[in-house]
């Protein structure tokens, strides 16, 4: 099992096709800005512009990929969970923003620490507060805070999730 080589696979399908465009997000992804922290899978998010395409790229996917567990792929041996475009705003601005890093030895596309800060508060387990905390140690709060405006529900329950981190004494 390598991240690496998942990544060269997607890389891959990139290249021929299968895959248009794609971002990693997640703890992996948040390695080009923190401390490595454990995890088993890979998040990405794929670019698709209709439900009908993500079914389709899903079904390639499928097919080359080495195995499914639950909603995972199994690709270079790790499990990849694959997000479209098109479930939310948040998911194709984090993709058409992204910036390019290496894992390892390989090219990726990562989020912007915002982005990222964005996904976690969506998710907001509680490994994901963690990651919250580390990653606004250096994030830019003026972007951040332009993100929670274009991207935070009615109810700014990104915005207040983010806040109660915060008075908990935290960052």
């Amino acid at each position: 099992m390598s991240f690496e080589d998942a990544i060269r696979q997607l890389n891959q399908w990139k290249k021929q096709g299968v895959l248009r465009d794609y971002v990693l997000f997640g703890a992996v992804a948040a390695t080009a800005y923190m401390e490595p922290v454990f995890t088993e899978d890979l998040d990405v998010i794929i670019l698709v512009d209709t439900d009908a395409e993500y079914l389709d790229t899903f079904r390639k996917v499928a097919q080359l990929a080495q195995g499914q567990e639950g909603m995972h792929y199994l690709i270079g041996g790790v499990p990849v969970q694959l997000f479209p475009t098109t479930s939310q705003p948040l998911y194709r601005d984090t993709l058409e923003t992204a910036q390019k890093t290496s894992i390892g030895d390989v090219r990726v596309k990562v989020p912007s620490r915002g982005h990222l800060i964005l996904l976690y508060l969506q998710a907001f387990r509680a490994k994901d507060h963690f990651r919250i905390l580390q990653l606004l140690e250096h994030a830019d709060e003026g972007k951040l805070n332009a993100l929670l405006e274009r991207f935070d529900d009615q109810a700014k329950t990104l915005a207040a999730r983010l806040q109660n981190l915060r008075r908990a004494g935290l960052p």
